[in-house]
């Protein structure tokens, strides 16, 4: 997983008291991220925040006071957030946050919105009716002929993490789990309600998908 920390330029907003002392815990962060969501089942029940290409998965086991959840659960998918929180503990594919506060940011502080709510939702490539991506949150996963065959976590900022530019906006897709290989980063985004473009920054060649009926 990527996990950077970020502990400047975070004044815009100013989220409630802590309910614990930064670092007591583990690790101090703070950031802006998306809600991916909270859920009862699978293998990470808890809320997850989806922060720089990272998830932060606040366990219902954990430390995060029970106010902290309710705030998180109020809040919609991909609602863009401030939050503070401990790092409990690091993962190959997310980290274990305490999270100690959270509010919600202002969207137009938000410079990449716009454009993850309109990827949401499946995408049929025109070249390749078997190849299929499906967008949830910031998490995008690739299928083919019906099988999931690749899982990432969606990233967006002004360039990629190696330093090349795309002239506007960039997405990069960080595999769960980490793979030995550096991040897949494209750049040239274009979503409407029935096409999608983006064209990899590696080798210029653009894909296009359409929107599922």
């Amino acid at each position: 997983m990527r996990l950077f920390c970020v502990a400047m330029l975070l004044g815009v907003i100013s989220p409630p008291a802590y309910a614990f002392e930064p670092g007591s815990l583990g690790d101090a962060y703070r950031d802006f991220g998306y809600v991916q969501g909270c859920t009862d089942d699978g293998e990470l029940p808890g809320c997850t925040i989806i922060a720089g290409g990272s998830q932060f998965v606040a366990p219902y086991s954990g430390q995060t006071p029970a106010d902290v959840f309710a705030a998180l659960k109020a809040m919609p998918p991909l609602a863009y957030l401030e939050f503070r929180g401990d790092i409990l503990a690091m993962y190959d594919s997310y980290a274990d946050i305490a999270v100690g506060a959270v509010a919600e940011a202002d969207a137009g502080a938000d410079p990449y919105g716009v454009t993850i709510r309109a990827m949401q939702g499946t995408w049929v490539s025109v070249d390749d009716p078997q190849s299929v991506v499906q967008v949830v949150g910031l998490i995008w996963t690739d299928v083919y002929g019906g099988e999931a065959v690749s899982q990432s976590v969606m990233s967006f900022a002004d360039a990629c993490s190696d330093g090349s530019e795309g002239g506007g906006a960039v997405m990069e897709l960080f595999s769960i789990p980490p793979q030995d290989m550096p991040a897949m980063c494209y750049s040239d985004l274009y979503t409407d309600k029935a096409r999608m473009e983006l064209s990899y920054m590696g080798r210029g060649n653009t894909l296009a998908y359409e929107r599922a009926k």
